[in-house]
């Protein structure tokens, strides 16, 4: 059964409400929906491919990564006006430590989609202290505003083109203090304390030995490998 949780303060835009919910295993054609909306560089940017980027091979492939849920992770689903707009994965393979990725549909993007998936993950409350990370591909302005907002830190990346970013997540006052200060403090200085303090005192956030040394990811698109096919 899937368990479905609303966002609990829907997202307007243009006059339309966001709503988020939890997915499950038979969530799958909402799932696959978004994917087939979104285009081909969109895919590219999100999985980090070098080749062709058909929507229907690239959920074939990912499919159980986009799905994965407890105790894996969760899957957040974004609807505006009952259409699948935007899919959040939060995937775990250690405990404590989780990495983050975000697909928009290509006709909602800049609308605030992402946002109001990073919301509900951190007001659930289930991540507190948690380090999180997300790679994004270098020129990728979008996904970098968004994770910056959300109080990620840049910390130095595996492979060139890329960029890595990471999060220890606060309780949700500090959190809310943290997108608010990123969002509307022209004070550079003031905003990037607050982007630190979201990062917390995890060392990790401060450098990586191996960081730029053509060590491997654990998996060719920046997905753990315990859901690619094959495993």
């Amino acid at each position: 059964m899937t368990t479905v949780m609303v966002f609990f303060a829907p997202v307007w835009f243009a006059g339309i409400m966001t709503t988020v919910i939890e997915l499950g295993p038979a969530d799958r054609e909402r799932v696959a929906a978004v994917v087939a909306a979104s285009s081909p560089d969109s895919l590219r940017r999100r999985f980090m491919m070098g080749g062709p980027a058909r929507p229907g091979d690239v959920f074939r492939r990912y499919q159980r990564f986009l799905l994965a849920g407890p105790p894996d992770g969760v899957a957040l689903l974004a609807s505006r006006g009952g259409t699948p707009v935007g899919l959040l994965n939060f995937v775990s393979e250690t405990p404590g430590e989780a990495e983050i990725g975000i697909l928009v549909a290509d006709a909602w993007q800049r609308q605030g989609i992402g946002s109001a998936l990073s919301r509900w993950l951190w007001a659930s409350g289930r991540w507190r202290g948690w380090t999180v990370r997300a790679t994004v591909q270098a020129g990728n302005p979008g996904a970098e505003a968004l994770l910056l907002g959300q109080g990620f830190r840049p910390v130095p990346s595996y492979e060139r083109g890329e960029r890595d970013f990471a999060l220890v997540v606060p309780d949700w006052v500090t959190m809310t203090d943290v997108m608010k200060e990123a969002a509307d403090d022209q004070d550079t200085a003031r905003a990037d304390g607050a982007e630190r303090r979201a990062a917390g005192a995890d060392p990790r956030c401060r450098g990586d030995r191996h960081a730029g040394r053509g060590h491997p990811r654990r998996s060719p698109a920046g997905v753990p490998a315990a859901l690619l096919p094959g495993r």
